[in-house]
C-alpha cells in the first residue's frame, strides 16, 4: 500500500512547488437584438470567441495596458451568444484583472467601431442613390423622400450605436489563486491511489492461485464452513499432543458444537480430518478437536493416521510399539494398540484429569498403501464407534498420500482444513473431486489461521453461534 500512499503525497508536494496563478474575468453582455438577428446563435457565439484574436483587439488591449499583459487570455461564451467572459491568468493578480478589463474594453470598442463603419458605408450608399434619383418625376420625388428619411435614421443610429455589446461585470483583483489547488489535487491523487490499489488488489486476487477468502473455500468445496481457527502464536508453538492455551480453546469448542448439532437425525461418531496439501494445520486441528471433546463422561479416541510422519509417541510418552501399523498388517487389533493418556483438567487440578484414548501411527509397514490393509483398519474403526462418543482420525493429505482413501467411505464424516493464502484453489478443487468420487461424507471446511476480524466478518463469533 505504501507506493499508493505516495501518489497523494506527490500530488501535494507538486502542487505546493508550483507558482501561483490568479484568474480574473470580465463579462460582456450582447443585446437581444443581435442575438435575434443572428440566424445561427451557436455560430455567433463561436465567432465572438474568435474575434478576441483579431489584431485590432490585440492592439486596443495593448494600448490600454501600456505595459506587460497577463500570461494567458481566454474567452468563453455562456449560453447562446448572450454573454462573453474574458479571463486573464497571471502570477500577478493585479495584472490579471487589468488585462481582462483591457481586453473587454477593446472588444466592446471593436464591436462599436465595426457597427459604425457599417452605418457609414450604408450612409454613403444612400447618398449616392439620392444623387442618382433626382426630382424629374413624381415617382423619383417619392423615392428621394424615402432615401432622405432613411439617411436621417442612419445618422441617428450612428450617434447612438454601441456595437450591441457592453461590459456588465468588470474584472476585479482575485483574492486567492486559481492554481495550483493543493487540496483538490491531493484529493484527486488519493482517489487515483485508491482506484489503483483496488484494481491491483482485484488483479492480485484473480491471479493469486491461493485461497484468499473463506467464501472461496466454501464455494470450491461446495460445503459450509464449520469453524474458524484464529491465528495464535501459542497454538503454533504448542506441539501436537500438548495442551492448548485457554484463549485458543473456544474456537475448537465451537467446531465441536457444530459437529454435534450438524445433523440432528444422526450423531457423527467418527471424523476424518484431511487437507489438500501439507502445512494447512490439519494435525493440530484434529488433536485439539479431540482434546476439547474428551471429558470425564465423554470417551474420545484419537487416531494418528499419518504413518509417514508419526510424532505423538515422544510427546505423550506412550509405547511406540503399540501402533496402527500392526492393525494394518493384521498382527494386532485396534483395542490392542490403543493407549490412554490423562489430560489436565481445566479446573487447575481440583478435579480428576480427563482421559483420552490414542492409537499411534508407528512406522509405516511395507504394505502401508495396500487398500485391503486400510479396509481392515476401517472395519476396526467402525466397530470402535460402539465404544467411543467421538473418534478423530488424522491422516496425511489425501492428494499427496492416498493411503487413507479406503477410510473415507467408512467414517461418519470428513473435515477439510484450508489455510487462507496458503491452500491452492486447484488443490482444494481436486480434493473435492476425489472426495465426491469415493462418496465420502464431507461435512464441511475448517478455515485455519484466520485474521482476528475474519471470523466476525463471516458471521462466526468463536463461541459456536
Amino acid at each position: 500500500m505504501l507506493p499508493f500512499l505516495l501518489i497523494p503525497i506527490a500530488a501535494l508536494v507538486f502542487s505546493l512547488s508550483q507558482e501561483k496563478r490568479y484568474e480574473a474575468s470580465a463579462s460582456i453582455l450582447f443585446s437581444d437584438t443581435d442575438v435575434i438577428a443572428s440566424d445561427n446563435p451557436e455560430r455567433e457565439a463561436a465567432t465572438n470567441v474568435e474575434l478576441l484574436s483579431l489584431d485590432e483587439i490585440q492592439r486596443g488591449a495593448k494600448q490600454r495596458l501600456a505595459g506587460p499583459r497577463a500570461e494567458k487570455v481566454d474567452a468563453e461564451e455562456a449560453g447562446t451568444a448572450n454573454v462573453l467572459t474574458i479571463t486573464a491568468t497571471d502570477p500577478d493578480p493585479r495584472l490579471a484583472a487589468r488585462t481582462a478589463n483591457a481586453y473587454a474594453a477593446a472588444y466592446v470598442d471593436f464591436r462599436r467601431s465595426s457597427a459604425r463603419r457599417e452605418i457609414v458605408a450604408e450612409q454613403q450608399f444612400v447618398r449616392s442613390e439620392l444623387e442618382r434619383t433626382g426630382n424629374a418625376t413624381k415617382r423619383a420625388r417619392a423615392r428621394a423622400r424615402s432615401l432622405r428619411e432613411r439617411l436621417r435614421r442612419l445618422e441617428f443610429a450612428q450617434s447612438r450605436e454601441r456595437g450591441g455589446a457592453r461590459i456588465v461585470q468588470p474584472a476585479t483583483r482575485p483574492a486567492s489563486p486559481s492554481s495550483p489547488k493543493p487540496v483538490r489535487n491531493t484529493v484527486i491523487g488519493g482517489i487515483v491511489a485508491l482506484f489503483l490499489a483496488l484494481l491491483t488488489a482485484l488483479l492480485f486476487e484473480r491471479l493469486d492461485p491461493r485461497m484468499v477468502t473463506p467464501n472461496e473455500i466454501e464455494r470450491t468445496l461446495g460445503r459450509p464452513i464449520l469453524g474458524f481457527i484464529r491465528k495464535s502464536r501459542a497454538l503454533a508453538r504448542t506441539p501436537v499432543g500438548g495442551r492448548p492455551e485457554p484463549a485458543d480453546v473456544d474456537d475448537f469448542l465451537a467446531l465441536r458444537a457444530h459437529l454435534r448439532y450438524l445433523d440432528r437425525q444422526r450423531a457423527v461418531r467418527s471424523v476424518l480430518v484431511t487437507s489438500g496439501i501439507e502445512g494447512d494445520g490439519k494435525t493440530t486441528i484434529a488433536w485439539n478437536l479431540a482434546w476439547v471433546a474428551a471429558g470425564r463422561e465423554t470417551r474420545v479416541l484419537f487416531v494418528e493416521g499419518d504413518l509417514r510422519h508419526p510424532t505423538l509417541a515422544p510427546t505423550l510418552g506412550l509405547d511406540p510399539a503399540r501402533n496402527i501399523a500392526r492393525v494394518l498388517d493384521g498382527t494386532a487389533t485396534l483395542s490392542d494398540v490403543t493407549q490412554e493418556v490423562a489430560l489436565p483438567s481445566a479446573e487447575n487440578g481440583r478435579l480428576p484429569p480427563r482421559i483420552m484414548a490414542v492409537a499411534l501411527a508407528g512406522d509405516a509397514p511395507t504394505r502401508c498403501t495396500d487398500a485391503i490393509a486400510w479396509e481392515r483398519l476401517g472395519a476396526a474403526l467402525g466397530e470402535a464407534e460402539a465404544h467411543y462418543d467421538l473418534i478423530v482420525i488424522d491422516t496425511a493429505p489425501i492428494l499427496l498420500v492416498p493411503d487413507a482413501i479406503p477410510l473415507l467411505s467408512r467414517v461418519g464424516g470428513v473435515l477439510v482444513v484450508g489455510r487462507l493464502r496458503s491452500t491452492p484453489r486447484v488443490a482444494l478443487a481436486r480434493l473435492k473431486e476425489q472426495l465426491d468420487t469415493v462418496g465420502a461424507p464431507t461435512l464441511g471446511a475448517v478455515v485455519n489461521s484466520v485474521g482476528k476480524d475474519t471470523a466476525y466478518v463471516y458471521g462466526y463469533d468463536g463461541h459456536g453461534r
